[in-house]
């Protein structure tokens, strides 16, 4: 088991009408909630466009994914894997998630694409994704909001 580093958090919002939102999203993992931005209406969520948030340390690679802009999570010091320090064993303890929080007028967010790495000390990466949403089609997306569901589960697919 290694300390956990870094997360990165590559989320895309689908290209479709009022597909953004300017609610509140957390990153649940290793037993614990993230804020990835709390609403601020800043454009990682905008339609279409693709952001990879970065918890914990700085740098490093996007992974070799094209189009994804990346992003220290605001009040970083509050949202760091290190801090209290998690660790790779932690990961399947608990399940793991992103989740929608109304917090503005904006009812819904509709969700192209969830893809989560973990990286340890050492180099050690762990990928979480949802099965369901790893095809780009119509039916491959998936809209969160307070009526119709507010989490999507990520499963670890590590040893894929």
């Amino acid at each position: 088991m290694s300390d956990i580093t870094q997360i990165r958090a590559r989320i895309e919002t689908a290209d479709v009408d009022r597909a953004a939102t300017d609610a509140w999203i957390y990153l649940a993992i290793a037993g614990r909630e993230f804020c990835l931005d709390p609403g601020s209406g800043n454009g990682y969520f905008e339609r279409g466009v693709k952001t990879c948030f970065v918890l914990g340390e700085q740098g490093g690679s996007d992974g070799g994914e094209a189009g994804f802009n990346n992003v220290p999570v605001e009040d970083a010091q509050w949202n760091d894997p290190r801090t209290p320090q998690l660790d790779t064993e932690d990961l399947n303890l608990a399940p793991a998630y992103i989740r929608f929080a109304t917090a503005s007028s904006n009812p819904g967010w509709c969700v192209e694409r969830v893809k989560v790495t973990v990286i340890a000390r050492g180099g050690e990466q762990h990928h979480f994704d949802n099965y369901r949403l790893r095809e780009v089609k119509d039916n491959r997306q998936l809209w969160l909001h307070e009526r119709y569901g507010e989490r999507l589960f990520l499963y670890n697919v590590t040893s894929d």
